[in-house]
C-alpha cells in the first residue's frame, strides 16, 4: 500500500512541479544570438578587444580569450538579454554576466 501524501508534501511537490515548467518555458523563449560577436565580462575588456583587432594584434586578442575574459558568441547561441543597449548590450550567457556589440542580439 502506499501512504497518502500529507498536504504539506503534496504542495511542495505542486510548487517544485510549477517551477520545472516555469524554467522550461524560460529556456523555451531564450533570445538568441543574432551575428558572430565577441562577448567580455566588462565593457573595458570588450574596448580593449575591440581595439586589438582594429589595430589586427592578434596575440593581444588571444591573450584575453586565453585568460576567460572574453568569448566568441556564434549566431544561434542561447542568451538573457538584460539590456540591448545602443552601442554595448549587457546579456547573460552561460550564467554569467557579459557585454557584447548590441548588433550581436538585434
Amino acid at each position: 500500500m502506499v501512504p497518502q501524501l500529507t498536504g504539506g508534501i503534496m504542495i511542495q511537490k505542486q510548487l517544485l512541479f510549477a517551477t520545472v515548467l516555469s524554467l522550461a518555458a524560460l529556456s523555451a523563449n531564450a533570445e538568441q544570438v543574432k551575428k558572430n560577436m565577441p562577448a567580455c565580462v566588462s565593457e573595458e575588456y570588450l574596448d580593449e578587444l575591440i581595439t586589438y583587432s582594429g589595430k589586427g594584434d592578434n596575440e593581444g586578442m588571444k591573450q584575453l580569450y586565453m585568460a576567460g575574459k572574453c568569448t566568441s558568441l556564434k549566431a544561434g547561441d542561447p542568451v538573457s538579454v538584460i539590456s540591448p543597449g545602443f552601442m554595448t548590450a549587457t546579456i547573460r550567457y552561460n550564467g554569467v554576466k557579459m557585454f557584447t556589440p548590441s548588433e550581436a542580439v538585434r
